[in-house]
């Protein structure tokens, strides 16, 4: 009984890191294509092939079924729960990478901040004025009242 619970354990503990390696693989591979379109430069090759065998390791099939008003239509996956989520996040990047306001992306320009952002104006430079630009401005402040 005792070696049963360890094992399944073992097993849940084996799955974790298996899902968890998956969506930093995925996450590796959209970084790369985002990167690459902030530099302007082709996305790597072995990036996006990456992110098609992502989402073709666990396709969607829509089952229809009736509702008692209409038919619906629900996404289904037959994969281990690793390639399902993968397939998933794969699946989000591709309307991501694929969607034409991407070539406005822009990323934050406060020291601190890694996120990338499509800004609503021309001019906008942080990914929250309210957040990243608040501070900037605040050093700012600071900065030129200390003198």
């Amino acid at each position: 009984m005792i070696a049963e619970g360890r094992c399944s354990r073992v097993r849940l503990a084996d799955s974790a890191f298996r899902v968890s390696q998956r969506i930093h693989e995925v996450r590796d591979h959209v970084a790369a294509a985002l990167d690459a379109l902030l530099h302007g430069v082709r996305p790597p090759a072995d990036a996006l092939r990456a992110l098609t065998a992502a989402q073709s390791a666990a396709p969607a099939v829509r089952r229809l079924h009736w509702d008692g008003a209409a038919i619906v239509a629900t996404p289904h996956r037959d994969a281990a729960s690793a390639e399902r989520l993968s397939a998933v996040l794969a699946e989000a990047a591709a309307d991501l990478l694929t969607d034409s306001a991407l070539t406005e992306l822009e990323r934050c320009e406060a020291d601190d901040c890694v996120l990338l952002f499509l800004p609503a104006h021309p001019k906008r430079r942080w990914c929250s004025p309210d957040r990243c630009g608040n501070r900037v401005r605040v050093a700012r402040y600071y900065r030129k009242h200390k003198e």
